[in-house]
């Protein structure tokens, strides 16, 4: 049995920085993650660090939660922050009147805003579409979710910290009406671990709710699915928003050598349950192909889904829910933090680390807001000119991962999943998605003796059945010509049917 302080449920954004802020408070803690880090809603956003803008009008006060803690980001993140800038995009036919409540609400909050014509704005984007009536520049960043999760992690790591990737909680173990531990399934080997604390934290986003029933509390959650589709290469090196009330479609986010575009709206029930549907994958290459009209023809190399935890609301309409954050103390021991925005988790794990601090009858003040992000400099595969630097041995051609990047990865984490090493390098993240270097990471594998052959096909098969769920709606064009290559050389050169039937 392990002994720790604070056992951490959820291992995206939030759970990561709560696991850095009680690292830096001296508290002794330990994560549990049932997938990788970012496995959730961390991991399928769009990157953006919202400046506060998009929330200006509807929702004031998270939007200026997010400017404050857009601030903070780039202060303490700055390998892991691009300072792109944004700029909201006004059409023809977009409301004047939405026009000055943006720019008043921004004023009120204090968001900096300077309205540019629409020569100026072609001039910083010539991609835009001609017709933009003006646009009106903010101070957007965009944001690495899975470099940010690692590097909070490795304060976590620095001091002591325990963390258990693709570990399942299954059980909160009680005493006495108290909740005093977890028991969390190992899913490569099956091993059950039962962790003992004194404070239980559910961080687990949009899973809050099960994890919460498993000690007989529950989370009030509207649970909205997003989804967003990537393009092969940068097609703005500025946030794109348009300037109209949030809805589909309305964003495109530059990240490392590609774009995201999104999102949709759609209340789900089951965060296991995703599909992402063609009509959504339609409307938001159309409403991004109306603010840069390259999009209509822009490769799409991928279409994918995540889930929104939002606070439970009446609203019929989840884009009007607020993106504020709540923490909720069960009264046994056990506390979920629910909602909030990639953006503002380090200000979410400050107020729910000072509720740990009182519970404990403890006083050291955050220090996460002042000191730099711990691994930086270290961190394998970023930025670009890093890669570019290491040209030997190259498994990914797409990302320019190397070998020598792929081995340590592995060899720091003991990693038998292709997504923890893409994770870590961008491996399998280009144009091909993984299917030029998925079987040689696997091969790397099997070379290090960390997964025999016959566990190497399966796990290429597995991870070529995932691939397909987010390519599939992206098949026409040059995407469908390469996927037919790809397929050719799995079923036709390495005959990976007939390997299905020898096992």
């Amino acid at each position: 049995m392990i002994k720790t302080d604070v056992i951490i449920i959820g291992g995206g954004a939030t759970g990561c920085g709560i696991a850095r802020d009680l690292a830096l408070r001296g508290i002794p803690h330990c994560l549990i993650e049932k997938g990788d880090f970012a496995a959730g809603a961390t991991g399928a956003c769009h990157g953006l660090l919202h400046s506060g803008g998009r929330y200006a009008v509807s929702d004031p006060v998270a939007a200026k939660e997010c400017f404050d803690e857009n601030m903070i980001l780039r202060r303490i993140g700055e390998k892991c922050v691009e300072r792109t800038g944004g700029l909201f995009v006004r059409l023809p036919g977009d409301s004047k009147l939405f026009r000055e409540r943006f720019l008043r609400s921004c004023d009120d909050i204090g968001i900096p805003t300077d309205i540019l014509s629409s020569t100026k704005a072609l001039e910083l984007v010539p991609s835009l579409n001609p017709d933009i009536e003006e646009a009106i520049r903010v101070p957007d960043c965009s944001i690495d979710p899975f470099r940010l999760c690692l590097l909070n992690m490795k304060t976590s790591q620095m001091k002591g910290g325990l963390s258990f990737i693709r570990h399942r909680v299954t059980e909160i173990v009680q005493s006495h009406g108290r909740c005093i531990g977890v028991k969390a399934t190992d899913a490569a080997t099956g091993e059950v671990k039962e962790i003992h604390g004194n404070i239980l934290v559910n961080a687990s986003g949009a899973w809050a709710d099960l994890v919460a029933r498993l000690a007989g509390c529950e989370v009030p959650l509207t649970l909205s699915k997003g989804s967003l589709v990537i393009t092969n290469h940068r097609l703005t090196d500025m946030v794109i928003n348009r300037l109209r009330p949030s809805s589909d479609g309305d964003i495109i986010v530059p990240n490392e050598a590609v774009c995201l575009a999104g999102t949709t709206s759609l209340a789900v029930d089951d965060p296991d349950a995703l599909s992402t549907q063609s009509a959504e994958v339609d409307t938001i290459i159309g409403e991004a192909g109306r603010m840069i009209p390259h999009f209509n023809q822009a490769r799409i190399i991928r279409a994918f889904s995540g889930v929104r935890p939002l606070l439970k609301s009446q609203k019929l309409d989840s884009r009007e829910i607020s993106r504020g954050f709540q923490i909720i103390d069960h009264q046994n021991g056990l506390y979920s933090i629910v909602g909030g925005k990639l953006t503002t988790f380090r200000l979410m794990a400050e107020k729910m680390v000072d509720a740990i601090m009182n519970a404990f009858n403890l006083k050291r003040d955050c220090e996460t807001a002042d000191q730099p992000l711990d691994g930086q400099e270290e961190l394998s595969g970023y930025p670009l000119s890093k890669r570019l630097a290491d040209m030997k041995n190259i498994l990914c051609e797409c990302e320019l991962v190397s070998r020598g990047s792929v081995e340590k990865i592995i060899q720091e984490t003991g990693t038998r999943h292709v997504g923890d090493i893409s994770h870590r390098t961008r491996l399998g993240m280009g144009p091909c998605q993984g299917g030029f270097c998925t079987f040689r990471a696997l091969g790397v594998m099997h070379d290090m003796e960390i997964l025999t052959a016959r566990q190497s096909v399966q796990s290429l098969r597995e991870f070529l059945q995932r691939r397909f769920r987010g390519i599939r709606y992206a098949l026409w064009g040059d995407q469908l010509r390469e996927e037919q290559l790809v397929e050719y050389i799995y079923l036709g050169i390495l005959a990976m049917e007939k390997t299905r039937e020898r096992h």
